[in-house]
């Protein structure tokens, strides 16, 4: 691997961080106004269940990305389970395993047959749960319909962050860093 590449896995990690920062953010911004008046905010809750955990989630799929770019295949596996740097709370695990499932669906690995199955149930999942937040608060007003596609936004992010890194690996991902990327890396 070339020394640039390996140089840019540090930015590439703190970009992932700030994304997963914001990601979180914004999941935790979407939670108060989903619960209304009775929302609270604690230093446990909001800082070691959602700000944290979603820093190291993008942390995770900062290095993972970079890895890839970089034709890293040893390891990228592990990587994939980044989403559940979010089981601070035990009740996301469902909603964790859908973005892990997500991307194994379209992986191209493992037999057809699990796939579908977990992927199935992972896709079911992560459109369910606006369509249930929907049913609940309504939909008639601009600030619910809002709240409803910002959550489903939110909760699709990391799920397409697995389909990216699941997907098969090319022969342009054997090694050699494609020379766009290595250009965008070295700016």
């Amino acid at each position: 691997m070339p020394k640039s590449a390996q140089r840019e896995f540090p930015a590439a990690i703190v970009v992932g961080a700030v994304g997963g920062l914001a990601w979180a953010a914004s999941m935790r911004g979407m939670m108060a106004q989903l619960a209304g008046f009775e929302s609270d905010f604690h230093w446990l809750g909001t800082f070691g269940f959602i700000l944290v955990p979603g820093t190291i989630m993008g942390a995770l799929f900062g290095w993972a990305f970079a890895r890839r770019i970089a034709g890293r295949r040893r390891g990228a596996a592990w990587l994939t389970l980044a989403p559940l740097a979010m089981a601070a709370d035990p009740a996301t695990l469902p909603l964790l395993g859908a973005w892990i499932g997500v991307g194994f669906l379209f992986s191209g690995r493992g037999r057809r047959w699990v796939r579908l199955l977990t992927g199935i149930a992972s896709l079911v999942l992560l459109g369910a749960v606006p369509i249930a937040a929907a049913v609940t608060v309504g939909v008639s007003t601009p600030f619910h319909a809002w709240l409803t596609i910002q959550l489903g936004a939110l909760l699709w992010i990391p799920a397409l962050a697995e389909l990216a890194l699941q997907r098969p690996w090319s022969d342009a991902d054997q090694g050699a860093i494609p020379e766009q990327a290595a250009v965008g890396l070295r700016r």
